[in-house]
């Protein structure tokens, strides 16, 4: 069998939720969605950690300024004018004239549709499909091919990054104007690639002057639908990314709290402990430095026994010419008869005085140790609170940070609830994503 056929090829804004059958256009038959054929179905922000984190953290670490860092690249592009999240490309095979879902014909179009992309990735080294589906539950079989461009060895930005001009760049389709772009040269590429695969099915290219008016009813109907119901379409999907997101940050938020919260406790409790060893070295430390005072106030009466004993010595006496006789003034005899009586004590006491002396000595270097001991102990407890309340201070901005944080993403979950609500479209939300967080538990 030798016929001809139409190849349509274009890049498409692309719709996830459309493509998978979440929403269900009104040209789509419902009875045959089971016939459609799921080639590739990964999780994009899955996809966008194997592509790009490595070259994330390379960047974040060469910058000096935190406001420049990039937490989240699938979010970063998500809100960029510059770059798409992600890229559509579909291809057809014949119109619904002639190669309508059902026929002979249409069943050898979809598998050189299959056998197309199975090659489309080998083709695109920088082409990353995370979905491909064919549909055959409208008017002709087509193939909606979803793909993240990643150019890498990139001098500005990330080394690998998000950018389909700087990718297919690196596939050598360089554009050439506005006519004839690199995007356009690829897509009539790929357009050959599938003729090839199509002749080996016995299927030639019908090339014609231009293929807008062989596009099947599907492309007609989406070209002419309202632009409201594409907004819708597209507001949704990102809405149930948004919900995902919020609901995992909510989680590890408060995960977060959670730990600093008994952080936060264990802290008091060690500060608290600290201001009673505090309490008590301080207490000891009063008690230490009364009896060194005490000693130092001994230590100054036997020295003041030792200046008195300096006295007696110091005496001078008058010696006759004849006899061992000694004569002394009246007031030279009330000192010396003074200083005897002192004398006398003194020295039945100062045997003790001097043990007295020596030990009091030693208790005072044994207590100025002490102090010294206890002062550096003192120091380093009072440093360690220091360091604790510091600690303290910077847990109470990280918890005040996360709280903030938190109510920020309450609040934008309370926003998409409203959305959901306000479209009608909280129910269908809660079929899709309720029971499967009800299975994983």
């Amino acid at each position: 069998m030798h016929i001809k056929r139409s190849i349509s090829g274009r890049i498409d804004k692309g719709s996830i939720g459309h493509n998978n059958r979440v929403f269900i256009a009104p040209n789509v038959d419902k009875s045959r969605t089971h016939e459609n054929i799921i080639l590739v179905k990964d999780d994009i922000q899955q996809v966008y950690h194997e592509l790009f984190d490595r070259a994330l953290d390379e960047y974040n670490a060469r910058q000096k300024r935190k406001d420049r860092c990039i937490k989240n690249y699938y979010e970063h592009i998500n809100r960029s004018k510059q770059e798409k999240l992600f890229y559509e490309v579909i291809f057809q095979i014949g119109n619904t004239e002639d190669t309508h879902c059902g026929t002979a014909e249409a069943a050898i179009a979809t598998k050189a549709l299959k056998d197309f992309v199975e090659g489309f990735q080998k083709r695109n080294p920088h082409i990353r499909v995370f979905n491909a589906v064919i549909h055959l539950d409208e008017e002709t079989p087509h193939v909606h091919i979803n793909f993240v461009p990643f150019a890498t060895e990139q001098k500005r930005g990330l080394s690998t990054r998000n950018s389909l001009s700087k990718a297919l760049e690196q596939q050598e389709f360089i554009g050439e104007g506005k006519t004839n772009t690199c995007t356009k040269q690829w897509v009539e590429y790929e357009k050959e690639q599938l003729a090839a695969v199509m002749q080996s099915y016995g299927i030639e290219w019908e090339q014609l002057g231009t293929h807008e008016q062989h596009l099947d009813v599907l492309d007609y109907k989406k070209k002419m639908r309202a632009h409201e119901v594409e907004k819708l379409e597209n507001k949704v999907e990102c809405t149930q990314h948004q919900l995902e997101n919020t609901q995992m940050i909510l989680g590890d938020a408060k995960k977060v709290l959670k730990k600093l919260d008994s952080e936060y406790a264990k802290k008091s409790d060690a500060v608290e402990n600290l201001d009673l060893a505090l309490a008590d070295k301080n207490a000891e430390l009063s008690d230490v430095e009364e009896k060194l005072a005490v000693g130092q106030q001994m230590i100054q009466t036997s020295a003041e026994k030792v200046t008195t004993l300096i006295e007696i010595d110091a005496i001078k006496v008058k010696h006759k010419a004849l006899g061992d006789k000694v004569t002394l003034s009246a007031d030279d005899y009330e000192k010396v008869a003074d200083l005897a009586r002192k004398q006398v004590a003194t020295e039945n006491d100062n045997s003790e005085m001097a043990e007295a002396i020596d030990k009091l000595t030693l208790e005072n270097d044994e207590l100025l140790q002490n102090v010294a001991m206890l002062r550096e102990i003192n120091k380093t407890l009072i440093s360690e609170k220091s360091s604790l309340q510091k600690a303290m201070n910077r847990l109470e901005d990280t918890l005040r940070s996360v709280q903030e944080e938190v109510g920020y993403w309450k609040g934008k979950f309370n926003k998409v609830m409203e959305f959901l609500e306000k479209n009608s479209l909280r129910k269908k939300w809660e079929e899709r994503v309720r029971p499967k967080k009800n299975r994983t538990r």
